[in-house]
């Protein structure tokens, strides 16, 4: 029986040839295909009928695009047709090496032993021409999540959602966090999806990510929009979620997320005192609490 569930949320064709053939390579066909068309210009039957037969692919045909709502809604609505234990949401420009489904039911039996419920790949960051412009990848197998949200956040360790396979059960538990263009969801579901426990590594297999100019990634134009979607993750991650990071980076999200509030003229919506009093941390919160103050008073000004 089936384990693994591979959805493709589809709505750009530019690069979804090659998602479809290394989908095709797999050595390991014991998954299920799920790609659902976010009512894109582009039809992708003639590629996908190219490269897959009709019984290897389930295709749903929207016709009321939810991505450029909100991305999450899309790969959510794919995932109510999803029945096996565990899912990957591959990008429609992203790209799997052929032992990607073979690495992940060589592991599973230590991966279930464990108990853990998120699983993330190394990968390669490349542009349009394939150019890497990152190559991530580490020797451990066990990590902690809120260690991986860190060496996201600091810049060390560069990541998206197409490299992770989560439980389907974590997933009907947490959700996706519905943040514009979904920018720090894949960040979110790590942390919420894994229990903010183990994330299992898989070195052996990799996942190629592209960023470009089509890309909600590589197109600068909606970077407000972007830096406004990881804010509001940010915030969820400190008031839900603060007792599992160390006090340094604790404070470093804060001063960010306060910095992010002052330049945009949003009113900080943080728990300051059960993320810094109950810590045990009283002057920080009250040096907090003062710049909270602060922020607040401008934009009242700001209103006139």
């Amino acid at each position: 029986m089936n384990k693994l569930a591979i959805v493709i949320p589809y709505y750009k064709i530019d690069f979804f040839e090659e998602t479809l053939q290394s989908v095709a390579a797999q050595s390991n066909r014991d998954f299920v295909l799920y790609i659902g068309n976010d009512a894109s210009p582009d039809n992708p039957l003639p590629l996908i009928q190219k490269y897959l037969n009709s019984d290897e692919y389930q295709y749903f045909d929207y016709k009321d695009n939810l991505g450029g709502k909100n991305l999450a809604l899309q790969w959510e609505r794919i995932l109510e047709n999803v029945k096996e234990e565990w899912f990957q949401i591959l990008g429609d420009d992203d790209v799997i090496s052929e032992n990607f489904v073979a690495e992940f039911y060589k592991n599973l039996p230590k991966i279930q032993s464990e108990n853990i419920s998120a699983i993330k790949f190394s990968h390669n960051i490349v542009d349009e021409n394939k150019t890497i412009l990152h190559t991530i990848t580490t020797d451990e197998t066990i990590i902690p999540a809120p260690e991986l949200f860190k060496r996201k956040y600091k810049g060390l360790m560069p990541s998206s959602l197409s490299e992770n396979i989560f439980a389907l059960s974590a997933y009907k538990k947490h959700h996706f966090l519905k943040i514009p263009f979904a920018w720090g969801a894949d960040d979110y579901a790590i942390l919420t999806f894994s229990g903010l426990d183990s994330v299992f590594y898989l070195s052996d297999a990799k996942v190629t990510v592209r960023m470009s100019t089509s890309s909600i990634s590589g197109d600068l134009s909606l970077q407000s929009k972007k830096d406004l979607g990881y804010h509001i993750m940010r915030e969820n991650v400190l008031n839900k979620h603060s007792q599992y990071f160390d006090k340094s980076f604790l404070i470093r999200m804060l001063n960010d997320h306060l910095r992010f509030c002052e330049r945009n003229l949003l009113k900080p919506h943080l728990r300051l005192f059960s993320i810094l009093m109950k810590r045990g941390y009283p002057k920080r919160f009250l040096d907090m609490t003062k710049v909270v103050w602060s922020i607040n008073k401008k934009i009242k000004h700001s209103k006139g």
